[in-house]
């Protein structure tokens, strides 16, 4: 007996399954645009109803007996329809209303809600930016447009609705890193709903702002469009670089603590013309005392300035707007200049072994004047260098020197103002 009925049930289920609708008709071809499986219905929007039809085809034979309702399917109205075979069909299809065969209290009775798009369009009347307050960072559109609410109704007098999507079209800029430059991009944003307002962050570059749709007009070749004049853009935004010449290296990142003296680049790339003007600041601060002082100004994209003096100092960009109405003041650079130091070494070993200890070289930081002299034990002078990043190879006139004790002699001033005189022996080893 189990295995009967099991077989009964899935024969009915395969019956059900296989019976199904079909809507034809209108302008267009019918738009299914909600299967809403858990109530059992289906919902259509056709173009115009004069020539529409639903059928509906089962695989079990029998007279199908179609029901209208608009509020709940208990209080559905029998209605007429031609039959040829298994196929059933009804015309004279009314907008805004269900139907379905069958009994509204059986669980496998499935229905169809019909909507004459026709009768709803939405209808665009004007839009306008506004930016009179916050238009820096965002701007409003107010629409003006009017659409009735579609909706729909299941079998237990439940209604739904089905939000319009319209698509808001505008030019921006985007920032792109592998090119380093901000590039036009084409925004489409999907507005789901209503569209009285539209809150959007600022455009970088002038535009115009096009509200189209809604998806059901595109659908049937309906599709209205509604756009503003053309927007001036008045945000700004930028995107700033610092690189330690020589300028093939790498944009630097993080902490940014240097030796004295040491050349910087800093550069800037806005969203111009909307950004009109760059001015940089250098500002020396007292970590004590939390005193600042200007030491420069200077205004275009790129700036370069080498620091010699220790301390801790702040780089900041100013981006200012067309017709100033706008700044951007969120890029900024904190730059140590560590304390000098100078220490040389005792001995060295030139010629012994390349590249190990062959070279006669000071460590030093943050010196921003330097000169060093060696000298033999009868105080000839046998070779100078100003480069504290360079030194002594052990040679004099193109030969090593012997053996033996030298001097060398340093006068040097640090970026902290600490002035350096050193003599000291200087022993050469093989």
């Amino acid at each position: 007996m189990k295995k009967i009925f099991f077989l009964v049930v899935c024969l009915f289920s395969f019956l059900i399954a296989s019976a199904q609708y079909s809507v034809t008709g209108g302008n267009g071809t019918p738009l299914l645009v909600a299967d809403n499986t858990a109530s059992r219905i289906q919902v259509y929007l056709l173009n115009g109803l004069a020539n529409a039809q639903l059928s509906f085809t089962s695989t079990a034979t029998g007279t199908h007996q179609w029901y209208k309702y608009t509020t709940r399917a208990a209080n559905a109205v029998p209605i007429v329809s031609t039959q040829t075979g298994n196929t059933s069909t009804i015309t004279a299809l009314t907008d805004g209303c269900g139907y379905f065969v069958g009994e509204a209290t059986d669980p496998a009775t499935s229905y169809i809600w019909i909507i004459d798009y026709s009768q709803h369009l939405p209808n665009f009347f004007s839009m306008t930016v506004d930016d009179e307050e916050f238009k820096c960072q965002n701007i409003k559109l107010l629409a003006d447009i009017e659409a009735d609410p579609l909706d729909y109704t299941v079998y237990s007098g439940a209604r739904f609705d089905l939000p319009r999507t319209y698509h808001l079209l505008y030019d921006n800029l985007q920032w792109d890193d592998a090119l380093a430059q901000f590039i036009p991009e084409k925004v489409d944003l999907p507005i789901k709903g209503i569209v009285s307002e539209i809150t959007l962050s600022a455009p970088l570059t002038n535009t115009t702002f096009t509200l189209s749709g809604d998806e059901f007009s595109e659908h049937f070749g309906l599709e209205k469009t509604l756009s503003t004049p053309v927007y001036e853009s008045v945000a700004v935004e930028a995107q700033v670089t610092c690189r330690r010449l020589p300028a093939t290296e790498e944009p630097l990142a993080g902490d940014m603590n240097f030796s004295a003296p040491v050349e910087l680049r800093f550069e800037a790339v806005a969203n111009e013309p909307a950004a009109a003007m760059f001015i940089w600041e250098i500002i020396k601060i007292d970590r004590e005392s939390k005193d600042s002082t200007t030491i420069v100004r200077y205004t275009d994209k790129t700036m370069t300035y080498t620091f010699r003096e220790s301390g801790f100092f702040r780089v900041r960009l100013e981006v200012i707007g067309i017709h100033s109405t706008c700044f951007n003041r969120e890029h900024f650079f904190d730059i140590n200049i560590g304390e000098s130091l100078l220490f040389l070494p005792n001995a060295f070993s030139p010629g012994a072994s390349i590249g190990t200890n062959d070279e006669y070289r000071v460590t030093y930081k943050s010196l921003i004047r330097f000169k060093a002299s060696i000298f033999n034990r009868w105080g000839n002078l046998l070779y100078t260098w100003t480069d504290p990043d360079k030194g002594w190879d052990g040679k004099s006139k193109g030969k090593y020197v012997p053996t033996g004790v030298y001097f060398i002699v340093v006068d040097a001033e640090g970026a902290d103002g600490k002035h350096y005189k050193v003599s000291k022996d200087v022993n050469v080893l093989r």
